[in-house]
């Protein structure tokens, strides 16, 4: 066998030991996270549970705190309110000081709602809500 073809089926044995080695990472890194996620959801109620009981006893609401999920919901919807009370447009870091948060992570969101069509981004970066445009004889909604 030639040198170059024993260094070549060298390389792909390496490169097949590596790609076993990583899916093995990857799916014990999956059922830890499937585990933790069983955890998270677990210690939620019994909080929840908590909360209902202390607002018994105090008689009074107790603000907790929305989860992960729910603040990126919220952050969708107040990147959107932001950007409908600007008709003129608005650029990411004056959106990220009304909303509180850091311009990073507007990016992925402002990225995914241009992508979907339900704002629009200038050349210069400035982003505007969408105009719906009417057809004849219909309502505009």
């Amino acid at each position: 066998m030639s040198d170059f073809l024993q260094v070549f089926l060298s390389g792909v044995e390496e490169f097949a030991r590596t790609m076993k080695e990583h899916t093995r990472a990857n799916e014990e890194q999956s059922a830890n996270q499937k585990e933790l996620i069983k955890k998270v959801e677990s210690l939620t109620k019994k909080v929840d549970t908590l909360v209902k009981i202390l607002e018994e006893q105090l008689g009074t609401n107790i603000q907790v705190a929305p989860a992960k999920d729910k603040r990126m919901m919220d952050i969708k919807k107040r990147i959107h309110d932001v950007i409908a009370k600007h008709l003129e447009g608005i650029r990411p870091p004056q959106m990220a000081r009304i909303i509180g948060t850091r311009v990073q992570n507007l990016y992925p969101h402002l990225k995914a709602a241009v992508q979907n069509k339900t704002i629009h981004k200038d050349e210069t970066g400035t982003y505007f809500r969408i105009k719906i445009k009417s057809s004849k004889g219909k309502k505009a909604s």
